[in-house]
């Protein structure tokens, strides 16, 4: 008499509760991470220890680079076209929280005040400048 073996059957994994899970944690950390606007430009803000922080609802952002070259929002722009956007846009630069100036510490003193007559001169009058904390 031959008896019958049981076969032998292979374990399985339900990956589908697992799949869920890699989903919610995909969404969880899409929705909770912040994703911050650099320039191209390369900037070394000053720092300041007493800086206040601020957030606004739309940042309208100029970068100064330590050679002169500008950027407004990622554009690379010069004087003229500098003037000529933030004239367009000075109603919306101020209703929407402002204008951001980026300016390197390594540019002399007397070309960031000239921008900021140059914007002072568009309209805009809700002006924040960018700085460091210590020892970043």
């Amino acid at each position: 008499m031959r008896l019958q073996t049981p076969s032998k059957r292979r374990p399985a994994v339900n990956v589908t509760s697992l799949i869920d899970v890699l989903f919610l944690l995909l969404t969880f950390f899409l929705v909770t991470t912040q994703f911050v606007d650099q320039s191209a430009l390369k900037v070394e803000l000053p720092a300041m220890a007493h800086s206040e922080k601020t957030q606004h609802i739309r940042r309208y952002i100029l970068n100064l680079s330590a050679d002169g070259q500008m950027t407004l929002d990622g554009r690379v722009v010069n004087r003229e076209k500098l003037r000529d956007l933030l004239a367009r846009q000075a109603a919306d630069v101020d209703a929407s929280g402002g204008l951001v100036l980026r300016a390197d510490r390594h540019l002399p003193y007397g070309d960031v005040m000239s921008i900021l007559d140059l914007i002072r001169g568009t309209g805009i009058r809700r002006i924040t400048n960018a700085t460091a904390e210590p020892g970043e």
